[in-house]
């Protein structure tokens, strides 16, 4: 895509519309956006280059997929994003001083999802038995875009476990799949021109297949780069990890937070 079809693409925000308004920790009616067009990122319909995946072996469970986005598909998702707006509130529960960021929500269009997909789906599956060999068939439609700037962070938490949303008749359905509910953070690192930020696991340092206690703690740092995507188990899931971002000194932290669907039973 030439620059200006990619300025053309962020500029025509007539596209965009609020398909919700939803609560957040400070504000009652927060907007959760979705597009008329379909793929409005222009997408490719393969990865720029073969797509890898590396396990971290000190956090079990946890694995980088490389190479799923282009350098300028990562920057046509800020541009986009920038030019609809970003709030310091958002729609969970957490307060702004565990959340220190800025955020927007976009559910967007089955393209988009399938494209992005296509290029994971196979290295994404349960290649460990973490499992139990169930079947990772997408992910989640809503993607929760956060902007770090200097001096934001995201203290210690757990992700929480999502349904998958997607859009009907200009309507959000929040579970648009029944046979299917989320198990792993899918985590899509849109830059990488930044110092601090790193995703921090709080890990047990005796065995990290348990959960961390008071007497058995290890952090590990993991920097995932610029159109690579981070995932590891969430929500309710044995593995599930405790984690942080740490504070950004210098540069603008941009990633996708969304959620991989596993079939249930």
């Amino acid at each position: 895509m030439s620059t200006t079809e990619s300025i053309d693409t962020v500029t025509h925000l007539d596209d965009f519309f609020v398909i919700a308004r939803e609560p957040g920790a400070e504000h009652p009616a927060l907007p959760t956006w979705a597009t008329r067009s379909k793929n409005p990122a222009a997408l490719a319909e393969q990865a720029p280059q073969p797509v890898s995946r590396r396990d971290i072996a000190e956090v079990p469970g946890a694995f980088q997929l490389l190479n799923v986005f282009s350098k300028e598909e990562c920057q046509r998702l800020i541009d986009i994003t920038e030019a609809v707006g970003y709030s310091p509130d958002a729609a969970v529960s957490l307060p702004r001083e565990v959340r220190h960021n800025d955020n927007l929500t976009w559910v967007v269009d089955e393209v988009t999802e399938r494209l992005i997909w296509q290029r994971c789906r196979d290295l994404a599956q349960d290649l460990n038995g973490y499992f139990g060999g169930r079947e990772a068939v997408g992910i989640n439609r809503r993607f929760r875009f956060y902007r770090y700037g200097e001096g934001d962070f995201f203290q210690f938490h757990t992700d929480g476990a999502w349904p998958g949303s997607r859009i009907d008749n200009n309507q959000l359905i929040t579970n648009g799949y029944p046979d299917r509910y989320s198990e792993m953070t899918f985590l899509v690192l849109l830059s990488e021109d930044f110092e601090g930020g790193a995703t921090r696991f709080r890990v047990n340092a005796d065995d990290p297949l348990k959960q961390p206690s008071r007497d058995s703690l290890l952090d590990i740092d993991v920097r995932t780069p610029a159109g690579a995507v981070l995932c590891f188990p969430h929500g309710m899931h044995p593995l599930h990890r405790i984690h942080s971002s740490t504070p950004i000194t210098r540069g603008i932290k941009y990633i996708i937070r969304t959620d991989i669907l596993f079939l249930q039973e």
